[in-house]
């Protein structure tokens, strides 16, 4: 019996999967928060030691399940958030705290990577455009912050290089995650050369780079000792977390977009070849390398989705646990009847198609008759709309047929949200009944670096999980497009002048 574990770190949550790739089952989860700390406002920041041992505890848990057959876990991969990571000095120490990807303390950074490349030109190398969410930005505030402490730096490893080097002593990232540090070229797939000079780096600080799928070590005795996996298990790469998900989703499939949304929302298409096009720089797409070979994935994000929700039913709840439940029913109560009121989901930047990191939320539309569920509703409103103003634009971009839409994360569990998605598109929509995508996702290709399957498809051919169609209601079609095409499209447009007054007073202010 041929067992597999796939460990998702995520924003809020790290989770591990144990996959039995003869039953196409998971066989346990296990989960843990995300260890993160404030230490001042606006900073998020993760302590490595605290990560890996939140890690360490996850895999532990989820391989009991495999009882006495525990040498039959033929392999580990990793999938993760992707641009978060540590500077390690000569003995692998960290140097410094992860700072989390939401964390914006190196927007001046960000605001020095563009002027020194251009948009256009670093999108032509790196197939986006510059972010404080990026590795490199995180990394060169950590150069002109802790000169101290860079100087004592021999490399920078993403979080799942980290990790991979407390599991196997090898650190090395597959291309999605070298993407989404700003500093590796998508026509050659390795770490870009012209970039690292550009920005005064020593590509000696970048760790290996290889595809998704590939052996990187064997489980060392003091990583076995941590995690309960028998010495000389396969260390695999695994890739970015919402890529990873997309490959246990069917997302590899011609013509189909997942979305794919936790804490934060990605859309993903696949193409054939890599698209420098300064037309998706301007608009905020991604186009990087997918976890398998051959393929690049076109990706648009919003950076606050699944969070956006739950910390509005945060401010509904009075300080209460939040009952989904409840809030579900109310707002069900209004959709495709009750106007208003509606959100720009702006919560941390516009992100795709506006490409505006200072664009803020804004709730429009509401009147005294309103109640906690119509507030609700019209926050699960506005990230469908979103859903429906990207698949416009990627359609009209790429000339891409789009035949279906799959739904993924988190999120999921809120039924009316994947229904008003249904009904915003006019189209059904595919959930995937596939537990904890991510983790299974970096499961199969684990099954592929340790030779468990003979090809991408014949990990993905494995799964033994159906999907669940949700249909557009009829009756909601007309109302949604009315809604969308003469409120949510022109609300970007009519807030912008005064979200651009906001970012001038909070700099005046900081």
């Amino acid at each position: 019996m041929a067992y597999l574990l796939g460990l998702d770190i995520g924003t809020t949550s790290m989770k591990c999967a144990l996959y039995n790739a003869d039953s196409g089952r998971v066989v346990r989860t296990a989960s843990r928060p995300t260890p993160v700390n404030h230490p001042q406002p606006g900073w998020s920041e993760h302590d490595p030691l605290e990560l890996w041992n939140a890690a360490a505890n996850c895999i532990r848990e989820a391989a009991q399940a495999a009882g006495p057959d525990l040498n039959g876990i033929a392999g580990l991969a990793i999938s993760s958030m992707a641009e978060a990571g540590v500077l390690v000095d000569a003995q692998g120490q960290p140097l410094a705290p992860v700072i989390a990807w939401y964390d914006r303390r190196s927007e001046p950074q960000a605001a020095w990577v563009e002027q020194q490349t251009g948009v256009e030109p670093l999108y032509r190398i790196t197939g986006q455009r510059a972010s404080p969410s990026f590795g490199v930005t995180k990394l060169l505030w950590l150069r002109d912050e802790r000169p101290d402490l860079f100087s004592r730096g021999v490399m920078w490893q993403p979080v799942p290089a980290y990790l991979m080097a407390r599991l196997c002593g090898q650190p090395a990232v597959d291309y999605t995650i070298a993407a989404r540090t700003l500093l590796f070229d998508q026509h050659s797939l390795n770490w870009s050369a012209v970039l690292c000079e550009t920005f005064g780096l020593d590509p000696s600080l970048l760790p290996p780079v290889y595809p998704g799928g590939t052996p990187i070590g064997r489980l060392s005795a003091a990583a076995a000792a941590a995690t309960g996996l028998p010495p000389g298990t396969s260390c695999v790469l695994g890739g970015h977390d919402h890529l990873c998900a997309s490959l246990a989703a069917g997302g590899h499939q011609s013509g189909t977009i997942v979305d794919s949304t936790g804490s934060a929302s990605a859309l993903l298409l696949l193409l054939p070849r890599f698209l420098p096009d300064p037309a998706l720089a301007w608009r905020s797409y991604a186009c990087y390398a997918y976890v398998l070979p051959g393929l690049f994935a076109l990706k648009g994000g919003l950076k606050a989705a699944g969070s956006a929700i739950e910390w509005l039913a945060r401010q509904l709840s009075n300080g209460h646990d939040i009952d989904y439940a409840k809030l579900e029913a109310a707002a069900a109560q209004g959709a495709g009847k009750r106007a208003g009121p509606l959100w720009l989901p702006h919560l941390i930047g516009s992100g795709s198609p506006e490409g505006d990191r200072f664009s803020s939320a804004a709730m429009v539309g509401v009147q005294f008759e309103h109640d906690r569920g119509d507030l609700f509703r019209g926050m699960l409103e506005s990230i469908a709309f979103w859903l429906r103003r990207n698949l416009d634009d990627m359609r009209a971009l790429t000339g891409a047929e789009i035949s279906q839409v799959r739904l993924i994360g988190g999120v999921t569990r809120l039924r009316l949200l994947s229904q008003l998605k249904a009904d915003v598109l006019n189209q059904p929509v595919i959930v995937p009944l596939v537990p904890e995508s991510a983790a299974v996702g970096a499961a199969l290709l684990a099954g592929i670096g340790a030779g468990v399957f003979s090809s991408p498809a014949d990990a993905v051919a494995s799964l033994r999980y159906g999907c669940e169609q949700i249909d557009p209601i009829p009756g909601h079609v007309d109302w949604y497009e009315t809604m969308y095409q003469t409120i949510y499209r022109p609300l970007y447009d009519a807030l912008q002048p005064i979200n651009r007054a906001f970012t001038a007073m909070r700099r005046q202010d900081s």
